[in-house]
């Protein structure tokens, strides 16, 4: 009991500092967040319906751009922590501390989805005032809890799978193939400007294959909470895939650092 005791104040020790250092940082990325947002909704709210898509695409496009922030955070937590790990190797320091060394991993994880999550609530208010001050239309269906629901566990997804790609990454450069090659394409064709409902319609067969894709899931759970269920896959069940992807990720990556860092 104690060991454990003393573990706990150990992680809440870690995850303070990881959570002081952020709040320096808050401000900044912020503003980051916010110009990513009105460049991305800009083209859907007044271009693009120019072109023939329809006029409220920019609601499609919100909720699925909302939940899926967190994607960007990966490429930069994976490559400060390969950055740690082949100089400085400060993770060595933490790994001696008297707390389970699966636990540091995890920190790494949580800390990461804690930084995504606080950022992305910004952009419920935002993007529904920039989508009503530029062309007029409300998210009259939002179910704010099951919003907010979302966005934590799919941000807790984000920060395990940016610890496996970690994980798999052998030098900094890496991270330009994982992104081009696995999270960018994992990102732009899982739900991000259409819905799976939408897919099915003209590729019955590449939709089946999309629900391999576990950001789909993060899109369509997003919509059916902010739009209204109609259409969409099935909250709960979106959710639950989720939670399943993320501890089934979650444990392969604690145990390929294990073995990665000699902590087996």
């Amino acid at each position: 009991m104690n060991q454990f005791l003393v573990s706990l104040k150990v992680f809440w020790a870690l995850w303070l500092k990881e959570a002081i250092v952020f709040k320096k940082d808050h401000m900044r990325n912020q503003i980051n967040l916010l110009s990513w947002l009105v460049t991305l909704l800009t083209p859907a709210m007044f271009f693009l319906p120019a072109m023939g898509i329809r006029h409220d695409f920019a609601l499609i496009l919100l909720p699925a751009a909302i939940a899926s922030w967190g994607m960007f955070e990966i490429i930069t937590n994976a490559t400060t922590l390969v950055s740690d790990i082949l100089g400085d190797r400060v993770i060595e320091y933490e790994l001696v501390l008297p707390i389970p060394q699966w636990a540091i991993f995890t920190k790494i994880a949580l800390v990461n989805a804690y930084r995504a999550f606080v950022v992305t609530l910004l952009l419920i208010p935002a993007g529904m005032a920039i989508i009503y001050v530029g062309i007029g239309l409300t998210f009259s269906n939002i179910n704010l809890f099951k919003t907010i629901l979302m966005i934590l566990i799919s941000n807790l997804f984000f920060g395990f799978l940016g610890l496996f790609t970690a994980s798999l990454m052998q030098k900094i450069s890496d991270v330009r193939n994982m992104w081009m090659r696995v999270l960018f394409p994992m990102w732009f064709v899982g739900g991000l400007n259409n819905s799976l409902s939408a897919v099915q319609k003209v590729a019955p067969t590449f939709a089946k294959v999309l629900l391999l894709n576990p950001i789909i899931y993060i899109s369509e759970g997003m919509r059916a909470a902010m739009l209204g269920q109609e259409g969409y896959l099935d909250y709960w069940t979106c959710c639950l895939v989720i939670v399943i992807l993320t501890v089934i990720i979650g444990v392969v990556a604690v145990k390929r650092f294990q073995k990665k860092l000699d902590c087996l």
